[in-house]
Formats: structure tokens, C-alpha cells, sequence
């Protein structure tokens, strides 16, 4: 291929918002050439959407970093029509492919785009598609004999983001942002947006083709999150330092150029919801996206581990608690605008789906992994201070707090140590036994664990019994019926609850009882996208990631304790935040960039 045939692609990058103006006709003033056989030149100027504004809040900007804006390859597929002009389903006439030896192709900056050298292609050809960086496995299907836009955009399945990243996160592809084969020529008057596919106009000169560059914007397919915590909060009787977090419930599938969609919010409805609330949206079709899997999902995948839900996403076990390269350690936060230069960040492939599949099990989420360490623990009856010293536990120092990274336990809405807990049920046997209605006596606290440990039994925990309480005839006959008799009598049979099968099993929970190993806590943090400011919760478009946007979230506070456990994707839980646990934020923008905000 010859390299005369492109000129610095300076193309790169961003974003189906670069500008608001109406994109050019690339040239559609009667001055080109029919489209009849043989061939004619064209060039392309794709925009690389240099500033970027937000989805609902247009004064922040986003510009991608280098390595988000590199191009190394750019390839265009020229097909014989627009989709349903006259066919659903147009061929493909021809493709060009330039690499990074070609001198055309450079990394460009967060310009509008550099037009191309001019080039030749098939005067049949009506319609294009750009992407840069194609992956693998789309330069497979573009260059397939007799190939059409089914077969070029079919969905490219059991893949992961590197495919559209880069191993080294330096080779993001890109394609239309319109989520349509290109050109287009776009009219607003007075507000009113028509979007018409026009016919590729060719020249039958160079000069003439460089003078009249059909102009384009591109997106890149993957979506990015960053998450911004302090390194330690401290509320609600815990110290909490944050330790990592990994994207949960990602994408194994992805359309190279997937339809955009409305969202609930912006759709006109009775009740005054509005129009489109994406200002820079400028074909007007919406902000959200409809990947591969976009519906059906409750219906078509309830099992998890099992296909097709595995065919379709990958997701975290308890297995990946302690995985290395699973985690990445969270920024100081609060974000405080955009830096996207200066941020680590995760990226996915998009995941969106209908409102009838608002579930956790099918909705890519931030999975959260922090170290709890309960303060303030006190003796039972105001007893005081419980600390390390006076007790001789070594899980809780003198100030009355578990040291981070040892175990606890929380039952109900109290934190233990084991050492302490055995005291608080020492505690209420002896309140049980003094009591002169003993047999009816409640131990909330002793039958809870109780349960726990029946639980831990039939998993076939070795080492692990519930303990038989006596009647207070039984435990009198026993141990006596004297105050001293009794509370030594309490501490044997408070004893005899087994700490080594516990321990040794580790993190788990059921009922109200939750085993902390190593203080280890995980929180599920649904990533809204066109949040619902109305209260009206799960939404078409209020969940899940779209291509080419940043999601920022921040921990404003952590609450409370999560799950002892790296929770599994819930398929009967709808993807509202757990707001017990989190306070956050989320900024949302179209890299772009998205922005939101949690108390745990």
C-alpha cells in the first residue's frame, strides 16, 4: 500500500462530544463525482474531540492522556450504502489499512483532527467506517471475501478489554461515534436537529479531495473508572483504611460500533422529562449504548458460574481476595476535577443492559476492599474499656480497638473480638442462670452464634460445635446455685464454645453473624450513568458503563462494615447502592466524564 496515501491521521481519539457545531457534508456541493465503477479519491478528517464536556454538567472537561490518544493503525471499510438505504445490511467495497511504519500516521494531539492525504477508493462506495487501532479480530472480519456490516460489526465475543486497550493500555481502539456508518450532514434550525445519511462524495483529484475532507468524530470502545479514597476513615466505631478495588461483572463481548440509545431520562415523556439532556450528543440519539447483551439477561442467565452467564462476564470469587495483580490501590481522593494524566484508572468494556435487567448479576460495578477495625470495644454490663493488656487478647490494643489486619466478629449490630464475645455470652448465661425465670430467659446473643456455628458444621468445618444450654435445674445440679457457683458456671460453658474451627475457617457469614479475617471488608458500588435525579430508581440508562466515558467515583465516608465475604453478583438484587454502608459520588462524563460520589 502506498504511503503517499495517508498524512499525519492525527486522529485519534475522543469523543462523540468534541464540538456542538454540526459537522460538515464533507463536501456534498454537487462538486464531486457520481458514484459510478473505477476509482476516485477521498480524504477524512477525524476529530479527536480535543475538549470533552460532561454528560449533564458541561463546564468540566476531560482530555485523554497520550497513551488514550496514540494511533498506531487506522483502517477504513467502504461499503455500497447506509443501512436501510436501500438494504439492511450493505456490502463491503473496500478497506484500507495504514500501519505505524506508514509517515501518515503520528500520534496527534487533543485537536479537531487533521485531515488525511488524499487517497483512492471505489467509487461504489457510499458509507464508511474508521477505526483506529483495530483489534485482531476485527481486521479478521473486515477483510472476510463478501463481507457486509453484519459480518464487519458482528459482535466479537469471550475477549477482555486488552483486546481494545493494549496489553501496555497504549492501543485504544476507536471507531464512529455516531454508532453509524458515516458521512452525515446535520441541520439545526431553531433547535430542531435533522440527521440525514448522505452518499461519500469523491473527487476526481487529490487537490480537490484535500480541499473537502469528510469530517468525522470517533470513540474510543472501551469505558474507564477511577475511584478516589482517603487512606483512612474513621466513624460509627470504625477505623477504616482502604486497601484496593477491581472492576466486578465486566463485559466478555462488545459491538466495534454499537448503537446509541436514550436513556429513561432522556426521552420525552409525560411528566417533564427532557429531550435529550446530552448537550453535546450532536445527532441527538442518545447517550447510552446497546452492547451485545443488552437484554434478556434475567430471563436467559440466572445461574452464575454456569454458561451462558460465563460466556458473558467476568466476575470476582472469594478465590480473588487474595490473587495477586486483582486489586489496585485507590487514589487519594476527593477528585477534584478532571486529570486524567495524572490518575490510575481501570478500564472495560461497555456493559449496559434494559431496565428489566437492572441487576447486580448483569451491571459492571467497582467491588471495594477495605480493612475494618472496630473501636471503643467494651466490657459487658459498662465494664469499661476492653483492651489487649488487662484481658490478654492480642487482637485488641489498650485503647479498646482491634488492630488492623486481625480478625473480628460482628453479631447483630455489635464488633468482637472472639476473646470479648465469650465474655458478653459469659455475661448473659449468668443473667440467664440468676434469673428466677431461667428456662424462659432470652440469650439473644449466646443462640445467635449458636446458630453461626451449626451453620459452620453443616459445611463440614472441623473443630466447630454448638453448645447445648441446661435447663436451670440441669446447670444448678452441675454447677451449684450460689452467685459465685453460678458465674463460674457460666465461664465453663462460655468456654467450651470452640474458638480454633472459627478462626481457622475464616471469613463467612450467615444470619446476623459475620467473620471478619484479617478485618477484610467488601462493598459492591453500582456505577450510575445517567443518574435519576427524580428518585425514580432503575431506569433505562441510570445503570452501567458506556464506551468512551469516565466514571469517577468517590468514598466520601465508610459507615459501616460490608460483606466478610467478596459477595457473588446477585441476581435478585437491583442495582441500587447500599446505602447503609457508603456515602459516594459519581461524576459521570462522554471522556466525557462521569462522577460520582459514596458514604459506605
Amino acid at each position: 500500500m502506498k504511503k503517499k496515501n495517508l498524512f499525519m491521521m492525527a486522529c485519534a481519539a475522543l469523543l462523540f462530544a468534541a464540538c456542538s457545531e454540526s459537522l460538515p457534508d464533507g463536501g456534498g456541493d454537487g462538486g464531486g463525482v457520481d458514484n459510478t465503477d473505477g476509482e476516485a479519491w477521498v480524504s477524512l478528517n477525524v476529530r479527536t474531540g480535543g475538549t470533552t464536556k460532561s454528560l449533564n454538567t458541561p463546564t468540566n472537561t476531560e482530555n485523554g492522556t497520550e497513551n488514550e490518544t496514540k494511533v498506531n493503525e487506522m483502517m477504513v471499510v467502504f461499503f455500497d450504502n447506509h443501512v436501510d438505504t436501500p438494504t439492511p445490511d450493505p456490502s463491503v467495497v473496500d478497506v484500507k489499512l495504514w500501519g505505524s511504519s506508514d509517515p501518515e500516521i503520528n500520534t496527534p494531539g487533543q485537536g479537531g483532527g487533521t485531515a488525511t492525504s488524499a487517497f483512492k477508493v471505489k467509487k461504489t462506495a457510499k458509507a464508511f467506517m474508521v477505526v483506529l487501532n483495530p483489534s485482531t479480530e476485527f481486521k479478521t472480519a473486515a477483510t472476510l471475501t463478501n463481507a457486509k456490516l453484519s459480518t464487519v460489526n458482528a459482535a466479537i465475543v469471550n475477549t477482555d478489554v486488552t483486546s481494545v486497550i493494549g496489553a501496555g493500555k497504549n492501543n485504544f481502539m476507536m471507531t464512529n461515534a455516531k454508532g453509524k456508518l458515516e458521512p452525515t450532514k446535520i441541520t439545526d434550525t431553531g433547535g430542531t436537529v435533522d440527521v440525514e445519511d448522505i452518499d461519500l462524495v469523491t473527487y476526481p483529484t487529490a487537490g480537490e479531495a484535500e480541499s473537502k475532507p469528510q469530517q468525522l468524530t470517533v470513540d474510543r470502545v472501551a469505558a474507564k473508572v477511577r475511584l478516589f479514597a482517603d487512606d483512612n476513615y474513621t466513624g460509627n466505631s470504625i477505623d477504616v483504611a482502604t486497601v484496593g478495588w477491581a472492576l466486578n461483572v465486566t463485559n466478555k463481548k462488545y459491538f466495534p460500533m454499537s448503537e446509541r440509545s436514550k436513556t429513561w431520562m432522556e426521552t420525552p415523556a409525560a411528566g417533564g422529562r427532557g429531550t435529550c439532556i446530552s448537550p453535546y450528543d450532536i445527532w441527538k440519539f442518545g447517550s447510552y449504548r446497546k452492547d451485545p447483551n443488552f437484554e434478556g439477561q434475567k430471563t436467559s442467565m440466572p445461574n452464575i458460574g454456569a454458561s451462558p452467564y460465563t460466556d458473558n462476564y467476568e466476575f470476582y470469587t472469594q478465590a480473588d481476595a487474595t490473587a495477586t495483580g486483582k486489586w489496585s490501590a485507590a487514589t487519594a481522593g476527593p477528585s477534584t476535577g478532571p486529570n486524567a494524566s495524572k490518575i490510575p484508572a481501570l478500564y472495560c468494556l461497555e456493559n449496559t443492559q434494559e431496565e428489566a435487567d437492572n441487576y447486580q448479576a448483569y451491571t459492571t460495578h467497582v467491588l471495594l476492599k477495605a480493612t475494618i477495625a472496630p473501636t471503643g470495644l467494651k466490657l459487658p454490663n459498662d465494664g469499661g474499656v476492653y483492651n489487649g493488656t488487662t484481658n490478654s487478647d492480642a487482637d485488641v490494643d489498650d485503647s479498646g480497638k482491634i488492630i488492623s489486619g486481625n480478625d473480628w466478629i460482628k453479631v447483630g449490630s455489635g464488633y468482637y473480638s472472639y476473646g470479648l464475645l465469650i465474655k458478653y455470652i459469659e455475661a448473659e448465661l449468668v443473667s440467664k442462670y440468676k434469673s428466677d425465670d431461667s428456662d424462659n430467659f432470652p440469650t439473644s446473643l449466646t443462640t445467635t452464634f449458636n446458630t453461626y456455628l451449626t451453620y459452620l458444621k453443616g459445611k463440614s468445618v472441623v473443630d466447630v460445635d454448638a453448645v447445648a444450654l441446661l435447663t436451670k435445674e440441669a446447670f444448678t445440679t452441675q454447677y451449684g446455685s450460689s452467685d459465685s457457683e453460678i458465674e463460674a458456671g457460666a465461664k465453663v460453658i462460655a468456654a467450651s464454645f470452640k474458638q480454633a474451627g472459627v478462626s481457622t475457617h475464616g471469613a463467612d457469614s450467615y444470619g446476623s453473624v459475620s467473620y471478619y479475617k484479617g478485618g477484610d471488608s467488601y462493598y459492591t458500588i453500582m456505577i450510575k450513568h445517567d443518574n435519576d435525579e427524580d428518585n425514580t430508581n432503575n431506569k433505562l440508562g441510570e445503570f452501567g458503563v458506556v464506551r468512551n466515558s469516565v466514571y469517577d467515583i468517590t468514598i466520601n465516608s465508610i459507615k459501616n462494615p460490608g460483606y466478610p465475604t467478596i459477595p457473588p453478583p446477585d441476581t435478585d438484587k437491583k442495582d441500587e447502592e447500599e446505602e447503609a454502608f457508603l456515602s459516594i459520588e459519581i461524576n459521570i462524563n462522554p471522556w466525557t466524564w462521569y462522577k460520582q460520589g459514596v458514604d459506605l
